[in-house]
This record gives structure tokens, sequence and C-alpha cells, in this order.
């Protein structure tokens, strides 16, 4: 987890950078503080990103815009582009090699995360592409013939281009082809989930989807232009959404308006060293309370699907102690899961 960084005043911060220069080059001469000020406004043009002065008792410091930001994951400049955009030219030879299909995976995130376009591909309207791909949950299976459908959705990602895309539902009882925009990537345990809007030609109608990545069938971004049906639709909060769940449950998207539950919920002490070490979700209150032989844990989430069956795949080393309502539910399943194994081993 990323500790907070020590917070420099302006002098200090200045007598920081001396000496780093110093020590880079022992016979170069100390900036002063106005060089300083004029390279701060410099970085943020030149990397990206946002570098705030604060003040505190009259004393100046600086501090980026976002907890987590530095030039080091900022934008690159046009000659680091051009150089990772030659890497990625002579790397994408091994396309296809045996035992190389991570590369597949690693070519098309390097793209999106650097604003790399692949060469074959012409900008439509741009969007941002710092904040939407995101990788959650580790370990995570995600069948090998799948990531050949990666680099298509990242590159519609990149440049808000529609595709045509088909696919099995999720009971995988029927195969399906709708134009979609690609409006979000994420990597859970599962694999790859793609965030789409969608418009269904028979119905006249649009649509969020979760589709997961091994679950497309067939790719076309050639002459694909957008639904009129979809470029007046609203906007929807997918890092929102995203944040306020355990995990997605893949399909059509029909619990957007639910609003995360405050829970307590208790591990026994084994189970709960880990969690304590490594959250299980960025809501997860660092204030923990000894309760029995286990931990009792807060945290704020929409209680769907994948949270429930996580939790009783615990067994008797969790509980939900609160809200009422969901430990009752849950009670319920239980016996109910209870009863249908009851049946294969006879009366």
């Amino acid at each position: 987890m990323l500790e907070p960084p020590k917070r420099l005043f302006k002098p200090e911060l200045l007598e920081r950078v001396n000496a780093l220069l110093k020590e880079a080059s022992p016979g170069i001469k100390p900036i002063a503080m106005r060089t300083l000020e004029k390279d701060i406004a410099d970085m943020q043009v030149l990397y990206g990103v946002e570098i705030v002065k604060h003040s505190d008792h009259k004393r100046a410091y600086y501090a980026y815009s976002e907890f987590g930001m530095s030039i080091g994951s900022g934008a690159l400049t046009a000659e680091e582009k051009a150089q990772l955009h030659g890497v990625l030219g002579n790397l994408s030879r091994f396309r296809g090699a045996e035992g190389f299909e991570w590369w597949t995976e690693m070519e098309a995130l390097l793209r999106h995360r650097f604003d790399v376009v692949a060469p074959q591909k012409k900008a439509t309207k741009r969007r941002g592409v710092s904040q939407h791909v995101q990788r959650r949950i580790f370990p995570r299976v995600q069948e090998k013939s799948a990531l050949r459908w990666l680099e298509g959705a990242v590159s519609a990602l990149q440049l808000n281009m529609p595709a045509r895309v088909g696919f099995t539902t999720s009971d995988a009882e029927r195969s399906e082809r709708h134009s979609m925009l690609i409006e979000n990537l994420v990597e859970e345990t599962a694999g790859w989930l793609v965030l789409a809007l969608v418009w269904d030609d028979e119905a006249q109608e649009a649509f969020r989807l979760v589709l997961p990545l091994d679950s497309i069938t067939s790719w076309d971004d050639v002459l694909v232009d957008v639904p009129e049906g979809l470029k007046d639709a609203i906007p929807f909060a997918w890092s929102r959404y995203i944040d306020q769940r355990f995990a997605l449950v893949p399909g059509v998207v029909k619990d957007a308006d639910e609003k995360p539950v405050a829970m307590r919920l208790w591990f026994e002490n084994k189970t709960a060293s880990r969690y304590l070490t490594q959250p299980f979700h960025t809501s997860q209150d660092p204030r923990i309370e000894r309760s029995g032989n286990g931990v009792a844990i807060q945290v704020n989430l929409v209680p769907n699907a994948p949270f429930i069956q996580w939790i009783l795949h615990h067994g008797a080393a969790a509980q939900v102690l609160e809200p009422a309502s969901l430990r009752e539910m849950m009670g319920l399943e239980t016996r109910k899961m209870a009863q249908s194994y009851a049946k294969m081993f006879g009366p």
C-alpha cells in the first residue's frame, strides 16, 4: 500500500534538489528558488501532471493534485513516445510465437498506458486513457486464445472507435452480435472484462454490458459507424460502479442504482491476518476490532452475488455481523445450499 509522501516545504525542497544535483554532477552550481518554481511549472506541461501549491502556517509546499501521481507515471515526451513506438514495432514480430502469448497482452496495455496508438489505427475523437484500464484482483485465470481480442478492445477504447462484436451470452445458450463503444476494461480473477455501451438494433435501445473477453467470438472495427442511439447516451460512472463492488457480474448492467452497504464482517485470526496485510476491497477500514477468536472488519460495498459467494466460500472462517438483513439472507442461502447437497448423500 502506498504511504503518503513526506511533506517538503519550499526551502527544504530546494535544498533537497540541489543536493541531488550535486550528487549527480559535483561541479554544477546550485539552482535558485526562481529556477525551481519555473522547473515545477515546466514539469506539469512536459509530463502531463498537476502540481498544486499549498500553505501550512504560512509555509508553502508543493504536492501532486492526486495521491499516487508522479512524473514516473505521467505522459511521455515526443522523443520517449517515438522510442517506445519503435520498440513495440520490433517486438511485434513475436506475435503468435509459441510461449509468447503474454506479449499480446503486454503490448496492448503498454500502448494504452502510454497513449501510443498502433500504426494501422486512425484516430477519431480521442478520449483520456489514463483511468480506463484497471487491474484489480490477482492471481487471475484467462484463456490464452481470448487475449487476441485485447488489442482490438484497447484500440477501440483509446480511439473512441465503435466495433461490431460477436459474443456468447453468459448462459452460453446463444450468440449475439451488436455494435458497441468500449468504455472501460477491467482485469479480475476470471480474466479481462470489456465494459461497453451497446446498441440493440432489433429493440432499438442502448444498454451497458459487462462482457468477459473469453466470451467474444468475433471483432470487426472496419467501417463501423457509431449508431445514432449511442451518440446522445448519458455518461456512465464505470469507475464508481467498479469501486463499489467486490467483483463484477457478466451480463447486462441492471444494478446501477444499488448503493453500497456498510458491513461489519468477522474473520477468524488466520484468515484476518491475510486481509489485514492485503485488503480484499478498497473500502476496507484499516481500523479493526478484536472479536472472539478473530477480527471484525468494516467495508462499504454492494453485496452482489460474487461477494456473497466469496463470503460463503470461507465457511466457518467468516461471518456477516451487520447488517442483520444481509446476515439473515445469507443464512437462508447457506441452508438452501446444505439442503441441495443433502440429496446427494441419501436420506
